[in-house]
């Protein structure tokens, strides 16, 4: 009980966050064969807090969870355990047709912008849905809200833009319509599920570099989704590192990259492209993990065979608000 309360101390910072994820689980229902069904656990027991205008990084593999917990925070999926607070709110079970004002204040910029933007509307028309959804009537005034959403996106001259289909633009521009659309409310809270991973690598950083700006502007607080911790890196002032469903270490962008605790997170950095095999300080691939739910377990540990209670997050000893999964006793610093 002493170390769970630790783990909630670490993650959900003292001062009243925009959002706080209080040991979150998600649970999907699936089919096994035509008469049987089975239960698959996408998250499992997160706690996670994000201050207002601050940006965090929630980095792991593909099916780690990690868009399951960005949805969660959105409240377009219910959790199956745990709370999601909203600016004081408690949004958990608060039925649909009483979100309309989350909704204005919250917005995800989806990870693939071919699919995401619908091919029969123009880009005006797609940017102006919300703004319709929520009842605005004058024509002009949407006009000029998706005229102002464009140039804060880089899509200038914006007379080149409102009148075309997405399938006459590219990627990067997609993903830039998609921006627009998410920002035309000007919403508090964003999640950025993958925003780059389906675009040219030009185009990768000016999209990071129009969402820190914006960040940097508005104010606006990001959740960034991503497999790629390098990216995070330069994103976000904190990272989040999930492993099949379980947050395994967080802290601040630098004590996360540069002191690495948990093996997995030393696996995924051995794991981004590097020129120079010297600085590859770990050449393991993750795949020598243990795929058993809720117990990070890694080959190099000395207890690896006999542990099967779920690791908690503890904080790092002498590196305060860096913390890592841990089954036996509070890890030490550098």
């Amino acid at each position: 009980m002493t170390e769970t309360l630790l783990a909630r101390s670490i993650t959900v910072s003292s001062s009243q966050p925009l959002l706080a994820l209080d040991d979150v689980s998600m649970a999907f229902r699936t089919r096994r064969g035509l008469f049987r069904s089975g239960e698959v656990t996408a998250v499992a027991g997160v706690s996670l807090a994000i201050a207002r205008g601050e940006t965090v990084a929630l980095v792991g593999e593909s099916g780690s969870g990690k868009t399951t917990v960005g949805r969660v925070s959105l409240r377009l999926l219910q959790p199956t355990s745990g709370r999601v607070v909203f600016d004081k709110q408690d949004i958990t079970d608060v039925p649909e047709e009483r979100l309309n004002w989350l909704r204005k204040r919250t917005a995800i910029v989806f990870q693939d912008p071919f699919s995401s933007l619908n091919p029969y509307m123009t880009v005006a028309d797609l940017i102006a849905e919300p703004l319709v959804i929520d009842g605005l009537k004058d024509a002009g005034v949407r006009r000029a809200q998706v005229r102002a959403a464009l140039a804060a996106v880089d899509l200038t001259p914006t007379d080149r833009f409102v009148n075309r289909h997405p399938s006459s633009m590219s990627g990067g521009q997609r993903q830039r319509v998609g921006i627009a659309r998410a920002l035309i409310r000007n919403p508090d809270y964003m999640v950025a599920d993958e925003p780059v991973s389906m675009v040219d690598a030009s185009s990768r950083v000016e999209i990071l570099n129009l969402l820190h700006g914006l960040q940097r502007e508005r104010g606006v607080t990001f959740l960034y989704i991503t497999h790629d911790i390098a990216s995070a890196r330069h994103f976000a002032g904190r990272i989040a590192v999930m492993h099949l469903g379980s947050i395994v270490e967080t802290g601040s962008a630098r004590q996360v990259i540069d002191h690495p605790v948990h093996p997995y997170t030393r696996a995924l950095i051995a794991a981004v492209p590097e020129p120079d095999p010297a600085n590859r300080f770990l050449r393991r691939s993750t795949e020598q993990w243990q795929d058993t739910p809720g117990v990070a377990i890694h080959a190099d540990c000395p207890h690896g065979g006999s542990l099967t209670l779920p690791a908690v997050l503890l904080e790092v000893s002498g590196d305060p608000g860096h913390a890592v999964a841990c089954h036996l006793e509070p890890p030490r610093g550098r």
